[in-house]
């Protein structure tokens, strides 16, 4: 969403997260100059500027400080903030922004009375509805500006972009929707089929709160999804007693927010509910895959669960360690889930990495980068075996998204051999062995040896060893050099040693 920004909120947004992922939040002057390639006086006002939209928005324990002596600015954030929370209230107080949400709830008899409300010029009312259709277009949605102004096309697109729109925009800071609260949502989903999600847990619930919300909003407006609308998949439908039972309670419930419907209206619309929920899986509480899998008729003829089946062995196939039993269902409901999510969003799957920004980054985390270099060519090779053919209109997808269920559901450090390490210390190496356990143990095989021995991989030392030393102790493997207390750069430095031997001792299954 960080397209509707207009120029001068894309560059403040730009700063802010410059000094944000800098090392203790903190950037210098010169850095800010250079890579933004602004001026002096250009930074000092736009910091200023963003200091007070910070005060505007209500985040006061937020702020951006000049340190004069070190020329360096330090982005001071208190532990209820989020830099997400300043970039979301940015994304509000857009023109492109506030175009679509007036639009969403109401239609205009010309340009110039949404030019009014928005408060935008006639001229700026006409580029931004320009700049936003073609956008809109690729979601098969648009503003037309025919006979009225208004926002038009499949309902159903609508609805997903609108809840993913504000859920971006709001998140947690604030609930949107007037008619209906978050609770009343919560009660709802309550009724929901526990095969397909359980309300009592906080995996994904705001972003299905909010698209519920923003169903029963359309729907409250008579905008219905039409009943001969062609979705590539088939619809959730309840297969066991218990689950039928809970679908009809479902329907209740949502029946009480949709006065006027009949039954057939209030089935159709509870069925797309449900189904956009399973879409939406993988969840956390779940870990049976739903019967609708295996024992819908329309998804067994179009090989729905052979196409899950044959990419869960591929994997395992390549792993030294078979996956439990229990591992491979979590497995094969992950991947039930995100093929499902691409049939019934179809073309408007394409366009969430755009939604929800980083999400697909793992790389971020410098000690996944070596499991995700490992995952990468396997995921490559899979999704371009001929089996999978099915999929190929997502593949701009399917890699990033398939990368992100084998983040999930490999425990990379069982495939590795145990890598041997011993930390040296001037005065006593209790505290380093701890702070190295706790920020590396979760993503490598470690074993800590206390003596200075052949079988050791990496030697990490806070004092200097002479080459004479390393040859009397027949020290012949790595040593890094670290300070006392462990800086940034010290466990980044440990981290790219760690990934070159982890490389070197992952486990090849030997059926390869």
């Amino acid at each position: 969403m960080r397209e509707y920004l207009d120029s001068k909120s894309q560059k403040k947004v730009a700063l802010l997260e410059k000094i944000f992922y800098a090392e203790n939040h903190t950037s210098t002057q010169e850095e800010l100059l250079n890579d933004l390639n602004i001026t002096y006086p250009t930074l000092i006002s736009t910091i200023k500027t963003i200091n007070f939209d910070i005060e505007r928005f209500g985040y006061k324990a937020f702020s951006i400080v000049h340190s004069a002596p070190n020329l360096s600015y330090t982005l001071k954030i208190s532990d209820n903030c989020s830099i997400q929370l300043i970039i979301n209230a940015y994304i509000r107080e857009s023109p492109k922004f506030q175009i679509l949400e007036t639009l969403l709830l109401a239609s205009f008899p010309n340009l110039q009375a949404l030019a009014k409300k928005v408060h935008v010029s006639y001229s700026g009312i006409k580029k931004e509805i320009k700049e936003l259709n073609e956008e809109l277009r690729e979601r098969n949605l648009s503003i037309s500006t025919g006979n009225q102004v208004e926002i038009t096309g499949d309902e159903f697109s609508l609805r997903i972009f609108y809840a993913f729109l504000f859920l971006v925009a709001y998140s947690g800071d604030r609930w949107p929707f007037s008619f209906v609260q978050y609770d009343e949502i919560t009660d709802i989903l309550e009724s929901c089929p526990k095969e397909i999600y359980r309300a009592n847990s906080i995996d994904k619930a705001m972003m299905i709160h909010y698209y519920v919300a923003m169903h029963l909003l359309r729907d409250r407006m008579n905008c219905q999804i039409d009943t001969t609308r062609q979705f590539k998949v088939a619809l959730y439908k309840a297969c066991t007693e218990e689950s039928k039972k809970s679908e009809s309670a479902f329907i209740k419930k949502v029946a009480k927010q949709l006065p006027n419907r009949n039954y057939k209206e209030m089935t159709y619309t509870t069925q797309i509910i449900l189904s956009t929920i399973v879409a939406f899986g993988s969840y956390s509480s779940i870990e049976k895959m739903p019967s609708f899998f295996y024992m819908d008729e329309q998804l067994e003829e179009m090989g729905f669960m052979k196409l899950v089946d044959f990419a869960s062995e591929q994997v395992n196939d390549n792993l030294s360690i078979p996956f439990s039993e229990k591992e491979m269902e979590l497995l094969r409901y992950s991947f039930a889930s995100i093929n499902y999510r691409y049939f019934l969003l179809d073309n408007l799957i394409n366009k969430f990495n755009n939604i929800v920004p980083g999400y697909t980054n793992l790389d971020r985390n410098i000690r996944k980068i070596h499991k995700v270099n490992h995952l990468e060519p396997l995921i490559s090779q899979l999704v371009n075996l001929k089996e999978m053919d099915p999929l190929k209109p997502f593949e701009e997808r399917l890699a990033s998204d398939y990368l992100i269920i084998l983040d999930k559901r490999i425990d990379f450090s069982i495939h590795t051999l145990p890598i041997k390490v011993t930390i040296l210390s001037t005065i006593s190496n209790e505290t380093a062995v701890f702070d190295f356990m706790r920020y590396f143990s979760s993503y490598y095989n470690l074993e800590i040896i206390n003596q200075v021995d052949p079988v050791v991989d990496l030697y990490i030392s806070d004092f200097s060893v002479s080459p004479e030393v390393l040859t009397s102790l027949r020290i012949n493997q790595p040593i890094i050099y670290v300070n006392t207390r462990w800086l940034e750069s010290d466990y980044v430095k440990i981290n790219d040693n760690l990934a070159k031997i982890a490389r070197k001792k992952f486990i090849a299954n030997k059926k390869n």
